[in-house]
């Protein structure tokens, strides 16, 4: 019989991928407003990039959490 991954550390896991990601749209969200500030010059446009890579991440967290709670709570229903 093979060894199951504790749920704890799974979850634990897709929380922090999602995390690190936040990092990663307000990078990304830089480095778009930089090409435009590049492009446009117009140097707000960096600042506005990362306000939008930060609401962007935010989106996709709560998002993410709100899928997973819906997920958990039909699991519960079932078992019940």
């Amino acid at each position: 019989m093979a060894n199951r991954p504790n749920k704890s550390l799974i979850t634990g896991g897709k929380y922090l991928a999602l995390a690190s990601a936040l990092p990663g749209y307000v990078l990304g969200g830089f480095l778009l407003g930089a090409f435009f500030d590049h492009w446009l010059h117009w140097p707000i446009l960096r600042a506005l990039g990362i306000i939008l890579g930060t609401f962007v991440g935010i989106y996709q967290l709560i998002h993410q959490l709100l899928i997973d709670e819906k997920r958990e709570q039909k699991s519960k229903d079932l078992e019940k």
